[in-house]
Formats: structure tokens, C-alpha cells, sequence
């Protein structure tokens, strides 16, 4: 009889056994490693949110040319960045078309607000 080939029942089962749990602890190793990398993805974008979130507060509570009016109706340069990077906050959390627009025009005089919400929801996939 060969080596590689048993006959007798408790062999047979004492090897299905040992497959058995050598899937299990793969499978345990595999899931340890998915929450891992699932609690890290978690804080990185926990930390992304709360930038963009301090950037966003920044944007409207510090006094800058953004929040004066644009001479002869065009934004400011460099508010076109700042506004894609609120635009971004916004629809990343759900805010309504209408009020995203308002915060934008009103944080961001003479920005198209329609065109950068368009454009952030097609970079976004929204």
C-alpha cells in the first residue's frame, strides 16, 4: 500500500482535520490583517477630513481678499484651489446642491460655484 494514500478512516479524518483548521487560522490571519488595514484607512481619513475641515473654517473665519469682494466681478487668484477644496468637503459630506452653492459664493466671491461643483463632482465620481 502506497504512503500517500490511506485506507483507514482515522487517517483520512485526522488529515481532513488538520486541512481544516490550517483554513481556519488562514482565514483568521486574513481577517486580523483586514482590520488592521481597515482601522488604518479609518484614521487616515478621519485625519484628511478634519484638514479639510480646519482649511474650510480657516477659509471663512480668517479675514482675506476671498472674503471681499472681487474687483470688476472676477475671484481672486488662488480662490479658484480653495474653493475646489470646499466644494470637495461638501459634497464629501452630503451637503445639498443648493447650500453648497450659497457656502461657496458666499466664502468665495466671484467663483462660479456651479462650474466648481460640477467639476469636483466629476473628479469625485459624484
Amino acid at each position: 500500500m502506497s504512503d500517500s494514500v490511506s485506507n483507514n478512516p482515522d487517517d483520512a479524518r485526522s488529515a481532513a482535520l488538520a486541512r481544516i483548521d490550517a483554513a481556519e487560522r488562514a482565514i483568521e490571519q486574513l481577517l486580523a490583517s483586514v482590520r488592521s488595514s481597515t482601522a488604518e484607512l479609518q484614521t487616515e481619513l478621519g485625519q484628511v477630513r478634519l484638514s479639510v475641515i480646519e482649511m474650510h473654517s480657516h477659509a471663512i473665519s480668517k479675514p482675506t481678499p476671498l472674503t471681499e469682494p472681487p474687483v470688476g466681478g472676477d475671484a481672486p487668484e488662488g480662490a479658484s484651489e480653495g474653493a475646489r477644496l470646499v466644494a470637495l468637503d461638501l459634497v464629501g459630506r452630503g451637503v445639498s446642491l443648493d447650500e453648497a452653492k450659497q457656502t461657496l459664493s458666499d466664502t468665495f466671491p466671484g467663483i462660479d460655484a456651479d462650474r466648481v461643483l460640477r467639476e469636483v463632482g466629476a473628479t469625485s465620481g459624484a
